[in-house]
């Protein structure tokens, strides 16, 4: 039986004794769940849980011993396998109560006890602790040696291994994980190792070493918990070993020529480092550079400084193969001598993209024929847009030629702008000069490449010249242009909008004031002309009586004692003076009180007074109302309060009436007042007027004809009066009253 089927038939055993293992201890059931009644003992059935199944928090309790030291965390193992035992998780989901603890007296060899509860994760099963008790120091098991393919699977997360490799890279991170990190390649494929104490050895001891390490595998996973790649963390130089050191000059490497960076050999070795020597055409300081040999020109990552174009170097790095044309990596250098760098070429897009066309239907290239990856090329075209940095400092230019467009990268150091990079103007017809990069992909169908396109590398702003720039109307101008013309057209609306709003509430202002100025216009006409009337009264009447009362008294006075009985006639035509202006007296006070209503109902005020006016008598009054009511204005309000008055008070003292009935009817546009009585009436064609003294009947004809309306009078001999008054409202009228 072969590896294959051993390997195949250990894992098939592994599982059923790890599923006859839950089962015995109560950590399977049939559904699959996990159950909680006993904790996990061992580091193998945890990591047999299924994510739901350690999502339970199932209770643990491990003893092993610690293999990896972290700040917040370590790795157990328990003799047959390890597991992640966290306390900043722990902390975060409630499990550990207080502070992390320190774990420097944790170093690795350190026997523990560690209670805690299962959690799925970011990839495979780990331990959230709730209580640790060391117990003594113990032997660290020896790692197992996976191979690259199985550490790729994710089978290992977690487990203490051991691999063994060349180091391409070293360098001091200064991030929690760790204060160094190694990259190393292992079976072909880098392999990053983070360290958690420095390394006392030298990058030069160390690049290019044949080594062995020993850590924890910790797989890295996506938003999914999928394996998207993998690292080692490892305790640090006691877990290094160097198993064949670096040569002692790194330009003793054996030679290549840049056309044949990866030359046929049965015996290849691209582990190590090659050394090879050009011209260099192109640099990018402390990145990457282009060197020249023959008919190849070869991209260089180094971050050697001083290296200018034309210097003649030689250098020792190691060939990166992840780009389709290899390059060097991790390269040291030095120069010695002086070359020439060829004039740049001037290319049109197409032969830089179809070098070697093999068919019309299928734009490849053959394997072997010249390309231009790494020349000096000019190219000719419009500024179409000047990108911002990205995240490695370099502005994006974006170059239209032809009918295709090209992306030119410049870097700018510490991101500056130049000046002259301001002055760009997208729109400019420009002649750039760089070194070009192709840009390939592999047809898997056959053996040969397709250039899907290229971009220029820049080394400064002086390798874009302006040839002309774009006249002052770009479309973005006339674009700004017609956004602003927009932009007034719609301020103008909208501003026109609201002025023909305020105006509108202006003229409705001015129509209000305009109508209050008329309303108090006429109610001061009315005042005015009330006041002239009362003046005529007062002159005409009061002062005519109160003149007769004088003389019928002085009269009175003189005849008192010759003749008695006729200074009683003078004295008793005196009291009728008297009387006389009493009832003017009367009138005139209530023409002068106020017409306003205070707010109040008209129907009620009518109401009070007419009561207040029976009362004491067995006359009977009675106020009624018909139609839909509403807000009459205060002047005629108060001049129809004054005529209801005046026809009772005319009803009481010369009709003898048993009951007066007041009734207001509400039109669309007027209102009528009808006062009527059942007393003894009269005789209108007899009924004394102004010249006998009455001024009842006349000074409501004034009240009515004041306020543009109506009065009519019937009455005759034993059948009662009725005075009736129609008086005009304006179509807009108040609100409707309740």
């Amino acid at each position: 039986m072969d590896e294959r089927w051993s390997t195949h038939l250990f894992m098939a055993s592994f599982r059923v004794i790890v599923l006859l293992a839950l089962t015995l201890t109560g950590l399977a059931d049939p559904s699959g769940a996990a159950s909680a009644a006993e904790p996990v003992t061992s580091v193998e059935i945890l990591r047999g849980l299924s994510r739901e199944d350690a999502a339970k928090a199932l209770p643990v309790r491990l003893t092993g011993v610690v293999i990896y030291l972290g700040w917040e965390h370590f790795v157990i193992h328990d003799g047959r396998a390890s597991v992640f035992a966290d306390f900043r998780f722990s902390r975060v989901k409630g499990f550990w109560k207080g502070r992390v603890p320190d774990l420097r007296e944790l170093q690795p060899g350190a026997g523990v006890e560690i209670e805690g509860v299962t959690d799925p994760g970011g990839f495979s099963p780990m331990v959230l602790v709730t209580k640790y008790r060391r117990i003594g120091t113990q032997i660290i098991p020896p790692p197992i040696r996976p191979s690259m393919d199985k550490l790729l699977s994710g089978s290992q997360d977690t487990q203490w291994v051991e691999v063994e490799g060349v180091v391409r890279k070293y360098e001091r991170t200064g991030a929690d994980v760790g204060p160094a990190c190694l990259t190393m390649i292992f079976e072909g494929h880098p392999c990053p190792v983070i360290l958690r104490t420095d390394l006392k050895l030298s990058r030069e001891q160390v690049v290019d070493a044949k080594v062995r390490v020993r850590g924890v595998v910790l797989n890295i996973a996506n938003l999914r918990s999928q394996v998207s790649g993998l690292k080692i963390h490892s305790n640090g130089e006691r877990d290094i070993d160097i198993v064949v050191p670096p040569p002692a000059d790194p330009f003793h490497a054996p030679r290549v020529s840049l056309d044949r960076l990866i030359p046929f050999a049965p015996d290849s070795d691209l582990d190590h480092r090659k050394v090879s020597a050009g011209v260099v055409t192109f640099v990018v300081p402390g990145r990457f550079f282009y060197l020249l040999d023959g008919g190849a020109c070869v991209r260089v990552e180094s971050v050697a400084s001083g290296i200018k174009p034309g210097d003649l170097v030689e250098v020792s790095g190691f060939i990166d193969t992840d780009r389709v044309l290899a390059s060097f990596s991790e390269a040291l250098v030095r120069v010695i001598g002086k070359g020439e760098v060829p004039p740049p070429e001037s290319a049109k897009i197409a032969d830089i993209l179809n070098p070697r066309v093999r068919s019309d239907e299928e734009m490849v290239t053959e394997p072997g024929h010249p390309d231009r990856s790494g020349r000096l090329i000019r190219l000719d075209g419009v500024l179409r847009r000047v990108l911002p940095q990205d995240k490695e400092g370099n502005a994006t230019l974006v170059i239209e030629s032809g009918k295709d467009l090209v992306q030119a990268f410049l870097p700018v150091p510490d991101g500056r702008t130049s000046q002259k990079m301001s002055q760009w103007v997208e729109g400019s017809v420009v002649e750039l000069t760089g070194a070009c990069e192709l840009e390939i992909d592999r047809i898997d169908r056959m053996p040969w490449f397709s250039i899907t396109g290229f971009h220029l590398w820049l080394s400064s702003p002086e390798d874009l010249r302006v040839v002309s720039t774009p006249p002052w109307w770009t479309p973005q101008r006339l674009g700004i242009l017609l956004a602003g013309v927009l932009l007034v057209l719609c301020l103008a609306l909208a501003w026109g909008y609201a002025m023909r709003r305020q105006v509108a509430k202006r003229s409705r202002q001015l129509a209000g004031e305009i109508a209050a100025r008329e309303a108090a216009t006429l109610e001061f006409d009315a005042i005015l002309r009330e006041r002239r009337r009362l003046a005529n009264d007062l002159h005409d009447t009061l002062e005519q009586a109160l003149t007769g009362l004088a003389l019928q008294l002085e009269i009175t006075e003189r005849t008192k004692a010759n003749d008695p009985d006729l200074s009683a006639r003078h004295l008793n035509l005196a009291q009728q003076f008297l009387e006389r202006s009493r009832r003017e007296v009367h009138r005139t006070v209530w023409d002068l009180r106020a017409h306003g209503l205070d707010g109040r109902d008209f129907l009620d005020i009518l109401q009070e007074r007419a009561n207040a006016m029976v009362a004491g008598s067995p006359v009977g009054v009675s106020v009624g109302r018909e139609g839909e009511a509403f807000v009459l204005p205060d002047l005629v309000a108060g001049n129809l309060l004054m005529l209801a008055q005046e026809a009772v008070t005319n009803a009481l003292k010369h009709g003898a009436p048993g009951k007066i009935d007041l009734r207001l009817v509400f039109s669309p546009n007027r209102v009528e007042l009808e006062v009527k009585d059942n007393g003894r009436g009269f005789d209108l064609r007899t009924a004394p007027g102004q010249s006998d003294g009455h001024f009842g009947l006349q000074g409501m004809h004034e009240r009515v004809k004041r306020l543009g309306g109506t009065l009519e009078v019937k009455a005759s001999p034993g059948r009662g009066a009725s005075i009736t008054v129609w008086v005009p409202i304006p179509s807009d009228k108040p609100p409707t009253a309740d």
